[in-house]
């Protein structure tokens, strides 16, 4: 039996139509799709560099609509040298990687990451955290 005679079998649902019928779980799937985008992570460095998207169209020689529809989706079809080169204009390398399965070592990886990008903060915004924290 083939996947198509094996989804004719289930009632022609996908995995993906079978999870998201449960709203919960659809949500989470979504979540975890959010945090996973590269977009969300191009978004968070530039903020984290103080770099709008004129500025990072001006700094790899590209117009500010292609960096708009970049960040809005479009490079989650892009090569790998287009997210090189926009790493290395903000400062950053892109390293691709695996990721586990396991919820719990996933999220270590996500907060590790997040704390990696919050010590990367310029000079003067740890100054502003450390007198807020004052």
């Amino acid at each position: 039996m083939n996947a198509t005679e094996a989804r004719k079998r289930r009632g022609g649902s996908t995995l993906v139509e079978r999870s998201r019928k449960d709203s919960a779980r659809a949500a989470r799937i979504d979540r975890l799709v959010a945090e996973a985008s590269i977009e969300n992570a191009l978004r968070k460095i530039m903020e984290i560099e103080n770099v709008s998207a004129a500025e990072l169209a001006r700094r790899v020689k590209a117009k500010p609509p292609q960096i708009s529809r970049d960040l809005r989706g479009g490079l989650s079809k892009a090569r790998v040298y287009r997210l090189v080169e926009l790493g290395r204009a903000l400062g950053y390398d892109f390293v691709p990687m695996f990721v586990p399965h396991d919820p719990e070592k996933r999220q270590t990886l996500v907060a590790w990451y997040n704390e990696i990008l919050a010590d990367t903060r310029p000079a003067k915004h740890d100054k502003r955290r450390k007198t807020l924290a004052s």
